[in-house]
C-alpha cells in the first residue's frame, strides 16, 4: 500500500490539463528542413501522381504545408512536412474535402484535439510511365468491364494503345467510390463534364496572367479550382444534410 501511495503522489492530478503541444503536426517526426522540392515530388508522386510544383506552391500560399525557406528563397521540406502534405492530399483525393475543412483538421491536429496515425506510406515500386488496363483496374478498385464503361463514357482515356498515364488513377479511384456509393456511369459522366467546364473556366481566368507571370497564373487557376470544389461540396452537403 505504501508503494501505491508513492505512485499516486507523483502522478499528475486527476483532471489536470495535458501539456500543450509544441509546433505543428506530426509532432513526433523531424521538422529539420532537409528535402528540396524535387525530393518531395520524388517521394510523394508515387502515391499522388498529379502532384506538381505549382500545387506545392499553392498549398504553401494557403498555409496548409509551409516549408522553411533558404536565404535565397528556396523551399526546404522536413519529414513532418511531407507527412502533412500526404494528409492534405488524402483528404482531397479520398474524401473530396475543401481546403477550409482541411485547414480546420490541421489546426485540430496541431493542437492535439484530433488524432491521426502517421502513415509514412510509400509505394516501393518505381513510378511507371504508363499503366496497363489491368493495373489501373486493380489499383483503382474496379473491374476491367467498369474501366471500359468509363472509357466508353469519355470519363477516362488511354494515352496510348497499350497504357494509361498514372494521373488517370485519381479519376478512377473517385469513380470507383461514386459507383460503390450507388451512382451510375451516366450520372458520373454529367459530373465529369461539369468539372471539366470548371477547369476550362479556371484556365480562362489564368490566361491573362500567363504572359506576365506563369507562376501567378498557375496559382490563380488552382485558386479558382479549389473555390469551385468548395462550392460544389457545400451544395451537396446542404442538400443531403451532412
Amino acid at each position: 500500500m505504501a508503494h501505491a501511495a508513492r505512485r499516486l503522489d507523483v502522478a499528475a492530478p486527476r483532471g489536470a490539463a495535458p501539456e500543450p503541444l509544441v509546433g505543428t503536426w506530426p509532432h513526433a517526426l523531424s521538422h529539420e528542413p532537409l528535402l528540396r522540392v524535387s525530393d518531395v515530388l520524388t517521394l510523394v508522386q508515387r502515391q499522388f501522381p498529379t502532384l506538381t510544383t505549382s500545387k506545392l506552391r499553392f498549398l504553401d500560399s494557403h498555409g496548409l504545408v509551409s516549408p522553411q525557406r533558404t536565404s535565397s528563397g528556396y523551399r526546404l521540406y522536413s519529414p513532418a512536412d511531407v507527412e502533412r502534405l500526404r494528409f492534405v492530399l488524402r483528404q482531397q483525393r479520398d474524401h473530396y474535402r475543401p481546403l477550409t475543412v482541411i485547414r480546420e483538421q490541421l489546426d485540430a491536429l496541431d493542437a492535439g484535439r484530433m488524432h491521426e496515425p502517421v502513415t509514412l506510406a510509400e509505394i516501393d515500386e518505381a513510378q511507371d510511365d504508363h499503366l496497363t488496363a489491368q493495373t489501373v483496374a486493380e489499383r483503382g478498385g474496379i473491374t476491367l468491364e467498369t474501366l471500359r464503361a468509363l472509357e466508353d463514357a469519355g470519363i477516362v482515356a488511354a494515352s496510348r494503345p497499350d497504357g494509361y498515364e498514372p494521373a488517370v488513377l485519381d479519376v478512377v479511384v473517385a469513380a470507383s467510390a461514386y459507383l460503390t456509393a450507388g451512382g451510375d456511369v451516366r450520372a458520373l459522366r454529367t459530373l465529369v463534364m461539369a468539372a471539366r467546364r470548371e477547369a476550362d473556366r479556371a484556365d480562362a481566368v489564368a490566361a491573362p496572367l500567363r504572359r506576365r507571370d506563369g507562376e501567378e497564373a498557375q496559382e490563380a487557376a488552382a485558386a479558382y479550382g479549389e473555390a469551385a470544389i468548395a462550392a460544389f461540396s457545400a451544395v451537396v452537403r446542404q442538400r443531403v444534410g451532412g
